[in-house]
């Protein structure tokens, strides 16, 4: 399959949308975002949140299959970093390379923009994120406990980082 990592903006919506109301209803340790407040996003909503710059997908032809959140850190002494989050793909593309390459679009794009050091934070039950991050030469720097409540049952994140100095990870 051939994937093609770029920004998402307001046109990209719609299935946005549905890729994220996938993720909230089917994978909800990979998400803060409740269902229910991901049904209660319009679609103009939607739009206004891509037209901030910060989600970026990866396509199959014009099919969005994934997206993830990629913020630079804009202060000046934090320049050197940037966060990566949401990562998700649909299920039906789950076990192919479009996770891997949207990641790496990601790597790329952090380095072409001076970016030192991606950091993500993921639920220390998401064993197979976790499993995949660690693959790509992410590591555990931290645990923050008690993160995230879902249902009123504590859930505790791993910090994760990956150094882009001097590396190679793609």
């Amino acid at each position: 399959m051939a994937f093609k990592y770029r920004r998402l903006d307001a046109e990209h919506a719609a299935q946005w949308q549905a890729l994220r109301l996938e993720g909230a209803r089917d994978f909800p340790l990979g998400f803060l975002v409740t269902l229910e407040e991901t049904e209660a996003t319009s679609l103009e909503r939607a739009g206004q949140i891509l037209g901030a710059g910060a989600q970026r997908g990866i396509f199959e032809q014009d099919e969005l299959v994934g997206f993830c959140g990629f913020r630079r850190t804009l202060l000046q002494r934090m320049r050197h970093r940037a966060e990566v989050g949401p990562f998700f793909v649909t299920s039906g593309y789950q076990g192919t390379d479009a996770a891997s390459q949207m990641m790496s679009g990601v790597i790329e794009e952090a380095r072409s923009k001076g970016v030192e050091q991606l950091e993500l934070f993921v639920d220390t039950q998401n064993a197979r994120a976790i499993r995949f991050y660690e693959r790509l030469g992410f590591e555990r720097a931290a645990t923050y406990r008690d993160s995230v409540r879902i249902d009123g049952v504590s859930h505790d994140d791993y910090f994760m980082t990956l150094r882009l100095a001097g590396q190679d990870v793609t």
